[in-house]
C-alpha cells in the first residue's frame, strides 16, 4: 500500500539520520527490524545500512548479549536475501569480519 511505503520511507529516513544517537538497543532492534521486513541488506534509501553498521562498530564494546544475538540474525539475513553471485554490502561485511563470530557465540547461547 502506498500509505504504508510512504511511513516506511519517513521512518528510513529518520533513522538515518540519526544512526549515530543511537545506543546498542536501538542499533540492534532496528537491523533485527529491517531483516524481518527483507531489508537487512539494502534497508531502504538514504545509506541506512551503512550508518547503522559503522554505528555497530563504534557501540561494539557496549553491545551485550541480546543486541550480539540479534545482529547474528541480521547478519544471517544479509546473506541469504543476496542474489546468486552478488556480495554483502562493504558495511555488513566489515560487522561480520570482525564480530562475526562473537555475535554467533552470543546466539548459540556462549558468553563473549
Amino acid at each position: 500500500d502506498l500509505a504504508d511505503r510512504g511511513l516506511l520511507d519517513a521512518m528510513q529516513r529518520r533513522a538515518t539520520a540519526t544512526a549515530g544517537e543511537f545506543n546498542p538497543q536501538n542499533v540492534a532492534n532496528v537491523l533485527w527490524a529491517l531483516a524481518t521486513m527483507g531489508k537487512g541488506v539494502d534497508g531502504g534509501q538514504g545509506g541506512l545500512i551503512d550508518r547503522l553498521s559503522a554505528r555497530v562498530l563504534n557501540l561494539r564494546d557496549q553491545l551485550g548479549q541480546q543486541e550480539k544475538f540479534q545482529l547474528h540474525q541480521w547478519l544471517l539475513s544479509c546473506e541469504l536475501d543476496l542474489v546468486s553471485g552478488a556480495s554483502l554490502p562493504s558495511g555488513v561485511a566489515r560487522v561480520k569480519q570482525e564480530m562475526g563470530e562473537e555475535c554467533l557465540l552470543a546466539f548459540s547461547g556462549q558468553a563473549t
